[in-house]
């Protein structure tokens, strides 16, 4: 069991302040508002969180818990410690998956402190990125801007077409990038119609995100998306210069250019209204579209155009399990397992509805992953900023998955199928790995 079931407030304040050196009297690092530093005080120290952290499961350290990264945060807060590496080193190896949320009897708002952290961090050089300055220009400059994406990995798109990938293994960095991007899908996929028609009568007048790498790397699943959606009696609206959600550039501790980017999606999808729900397979991208109310609260122009676009975000799964699939689908006889992203089970509480979908496939042996909602390592850019620790976490899930047998496992997220698709490759697993939307899309019948 987690070591710090048990311990006392004050062992737990001499364990984390012991790390780090003490000042007096000095501006606080972080900037808390009364209202925030009082979400801080929230935590009751149970212990709870920690039998569900993946990094204090890998070194038992109090300091890589969620309840020590709270600790470091009112340190940082009320102006006791400095901003030196040994706390900014332990602040980040957080994942940010959300599982404590789940775990705390409490209600810590982890995800929303953790961020906010972030941000207040990153102004002052201090952020997770300010030792690669290589994945800082890749993560703000390239991974949001999909025809930037595009070209940058044209190399590897041609790498690919002529089984050349294995030249780039003898670069560190970009052997583990390289062999985390599944087998690119042709181009054509990329020009989307901006409509599909709802068959068999329309139920539902819907928009989809098709995300910034996402529309890149999984061009096909945005595609299977919209035909299932469709066959589900679906009008699929897909607005035209969408662009990236701001997920990654609020995940980074970039604030403003998160804001930038939420404004412009939800003015995008504004002038496509009505709309009766905005639909996409991106769990951390729907995260912090659900939160566009909280976000952009501050910015009259589109506050309320963004609280509107926030009640309508839903999971494909989350909206699909409500409106049923089309019927009858085909076969599908073949033993698979499912993965949940953490930002889908922790941050939106959507479990059931994927393994419903997937029950009601013909033929389907489903077999549950042990530990499902436990983080694979991916987090975002957690596996090009911590890839040790990122390889670490993805052991477990690795060794979870060969436990099941299964023929196939299914997900619904972009970093969580990258994440994967490394580790069934690095451990030679003959292992099919599927999105939902395609795994769905499958099993229509052939109009």
């Amino acid at each position: 069991m987690a070591i710090g079931f048990h311990l006392h407030q004050t062992q737990i304040k001499r364990m984390v302040i012991d790390k780090v050196t003490k000042v007096k009297d000095r501006r606080p690092t972080l900037q808390f508002d009364d209202e925030t530093f009082e979400l801080l005080m929230d935590c009751i120290h149970c212990g709870f969180c920690l039998t569900v952290c993946p990094t204090f499961a890998l070194t038992g350290d109090e300091t890589d818990s969620p309840r020590g990264r709270l600790y470091y945060m009112r340190l940082l807060a009320e102006g006791r410690i400095e901003p030196e590496e040994s706390v900014l080193n332990h602040l980040d190896r957080c994942l940010t998956c959300r599982a404590c949320e789940t775990a705390c009897p409490s209600g810590v708002r982890y995800g929303f402190l953790a961020e906010l952290t972030r941000a207040q961090l990153t102004k002052r050089g201090k952020g997770p990125t300010r030792k690669a300055k290589f994945h800082e220009i890749l993560l703000r400059y390239i991974l949001p801007y999909p025809k930037r994406l595009e070209f940058a990995l044209l190399p590897l798109r041609i790498a690919q077409m002529l089984k050349l990938t294995e030249w780039f293994n003898g670069i560190p960095f970009f052997a583990r990038a390289i062999n985390m991007i599944p087998p690119l899908p042709s181009r054509r996929w990329r020009k989307m119609p901006e409509v599909f028609p709802a068959k068999n009568g329309r139920k539902l007048r819907v928009g989809l995100a098709t995300g910034c790498v996402n529309s890149i790397v999984l061009s096909r699943t945005n595609w299977s998306t919209a035909e299932v959606l469709s066959a589900s009696g679906c009008e699929v609206i897909i607005p035209k210069s969408q662009g990236c959600c701001g997920a990654i550039s609020l995940h980074t501790g970039h604030l403003e250019e998160a804001k930038k980017f939420a404004r412009q999606l939800v003015l995008t999808f504004a002038r496509y209204e009505p709309l009766d729900a905005i639909v996409l397979t991106a769990a951390g991208c729907e995260t912090t579209m659900k939160e566009y109310g909280h976000l952009l609260a501050d910015d009259p122009e589109v506050a309320e155009l963004a609280r509107n676009f926030a009640s309508k975000v839903k999971d494909f799964c989350e909206l699909l399990d409500e409106i049923g699939l089309p019927s009858p689908l085909k076969p599908m006889p073949m033993k698979v397992t499912y993965h949940d992203p953490c930002h889908l089970a922790h941050g939106q509480n959507v479990r059931q509805q994927p393994r419903n979908l997937i029950r009601q496939v013909p033929e389907v042996e489903f077999v549950e992953l042990p530990e499902s909602d436990w983080c694979c390592g991916g987090a975002g850019a957690y596996s090009l900023l911590q890839p040790e620790m990122s390889e670490m976490v993805l052991e477990r899930k690795i060794a979870n998955i060969k436990s099941t047998g299964a023929e196939a496992v299914i997900t619904s997220n972009i970093v969580c199928m990258m994440q994967l698709w490394y580790g069934i490759q690095k451990h030679k697993l003959n292992v099919r790995l599927i999105t939902i939307a395609d795994f769905l899309r499958a099993a229509l019948p052939e109009v």
